[in-house]
């Protein structure tokens, strides 16, 4: 051979080979118009690194219920390593307005032409490309840019169940056994629900998405929803069109990292876990509580939150019965909070304590709040028809809430707020409270307190 053609091959060869961008196929029910889950009408997105181009394809779903603000969601999903750039373009109108949030990832865009913008992605994350301005946008764009897959199970191995790309039907009920992994392959369509109880030391893992488009709101199971369960694993894939929780784990030791997932509906809850459980680099567009703190030794970090019109980010309870501490919430990206109704569940960190549990020790700190403008705080204990009272038992203590970044003022005042002298709110700490660029010095400039039902409020 050519000693000059070998040498083009040898480097065209090399420089594959430091491509590090892997897309995944569609299943062909997505490219049959699927009512539930299509091709985006709106967007095209590129991915380019090295001499290497990829054109990635753009899920969109349409809003399922009657109060959502956003008409469609759309999103790429692809996995990577070392910086990549990605060009985004908008099919059916002109570029006035762009950015990509969080805003921490400083990310710049660059308009390329009159309906196409471009920008670079330096590490993994979940990241909102936006064309709209304010709190309620109708059609925006998410990426969810993966690390590269490490430890992907063989088809065959024992204890492994794999789910390859393309179409699969699970029905309502899957159930899983010990010590299995149970995988989605990147393109991987999966309709249905993995609940099972009283099993130990199991993975769900992959690239691929979980539905539950068949189920109406409030039916049926949750998503993944296994009882009485301890080691748990869940990484990388997508759930979306829960009728319920996205996850609800019982038992202990669970760890859940990089899981992306979209509801609508008012019954849509996040993840709720046990104890001894690290909830990690998730992203969440839910409608009712993201993320459950019901269970001592949670961790929760480096997540990315979108909270839509219901629930709260950050749920510390709604009537716990047993009591639990030891809760830690840290470097949380809380990207939009679509609340603009005033009910009691409405705040990013919220607690309506009706139950006999005392709930202590949670400390949150580092969390940035963008497009939000309702309440930050709501933390009270008080009989409610959710929960069972007990007269002489629950209280909330030992809260610390540290650098805080609220990036827009309030319509409604925080509240702090006991039922009684048998039902305080005590010892909660502010330090570093940034509301609007201001950094906030005394409680009254933003929080409501009830002097009667509470102890030892401060700020910092």
């Amino acid at each position: 051979m050519n000693r000059n053609l070998l040498f083009l091959l040898f480097f065209f060869v090399f420089k594959l080979a430091q491509c590090q961008i892997i897309t995944y196929k569609p299943s062909s029910n997505i490219q049959d118009n699927n009512p539930y889950i299509f091709k985006s009408p709106y967007y095209k997105v590129e991915l380019f690194q090295e001499s290497i181009k990829k054109e990635v394809f753009v899920y969109s779903m349409n809003a399922m219920h009657t109060t959502n603000n956003s008409k469609s969601t759309s999103w790429v999903n692809f996995s990577f390593e070392k910086e990549i750039l990605v060009k985004v373009t908008i099919l059916n109108k002109e570029v006035d307005f762009s950015q990509v949030i969080p805003k921490s990832a400083n990310i710049k865009t660059k308009l390329e032409s009159k309906n196409t913008i471009s920008f670079k992605i330096e590490k993994s994350g979940q990241y909102s490309v936006e064309f709209e301005k304010g709190i309620f946008i109708e059609h925006p764009l998410l990426i969810f840019a993966n690390p590269l897959e490490k430890n992907i199970p063989k088809k065959g191995d024992k204890n492994v169940v794999y789910f390859e790309a393309g179409y699969h039907e699970i029905g309502e009920n899957f159930t899983v056994d010990n010590n299995t992994h149970i995988y989605i392959e990147g393109g991987a369509y999966v309709k249905g629900q993995i609940v099972s109880k009283n099993i130990n030391n199991v993975k769900i893992s992959g690239r691929g998405i979980l539905s539950g488009e068949d189920y109406e709101p409030r039916t049926k199971n949750h998503m993944i929803q296994l009882q009485n369960s301890n080691d748990i694993s869940i990484e990388g894939i997508t759930i979306i069109h829960s009728p319920r929780y996205m996850i609800a784990l019982q038992g202990e030791n669970h760890y859940l990292n990089n899981i992306k997932m979209m509801g609508w509906w008012f019954s849509t809850d996040g993840i709720s876990a046990g104890e001894n459980t690290l909830i990690e680099n998730c992203f969440f567009k839910v409608n009712d509580d993201a993320i459950k703190l019901y269970q001592s030794n949670t961790i929760v970090k480096n997540c990315v939150i979108w909270q839509l019109e219901n629930g709260a980010p950050f749920m510390i309870s709604w009537n716990g019965r047993k009591d639990f501490s030891n809760i830690q919430v840290t470097n949380i990206e809380v990207i939009r909070v679509e609340h603009h109704w005033d009910n009691e569940n409405l705040a990013v960190f919220c607690a309506v304590h009706g139950g006999e549990a005392n709930i202590s020790d949670l400390i949150v700190e580092n969390i940035a709040i963008d497009n939000s403008n309702w309440r930050i705080f709501h933390l009270v204990t008080r009989p409610n028809r959710w929960g069972k009272w007990n007269p002489k038992r629950g209280k909330l203590s030992k809260f610390i809430f540290k650098n805080i970044y609220y990036f827009e003022e309030q319509k409604l005042p925080s509240l702090i707020m006991g039922h009684d002298i048998f039902h305080p709110v005590e010892d909660i700490h502010f330090e570093n409270i940034y509301i609007n660029g201001f950094k906030k010095t005394t409680l009254g400039s933003f929080l409501v307190i009830d002097k009667k039902t509470t102890k030892n409020i401060k700020i910092y």
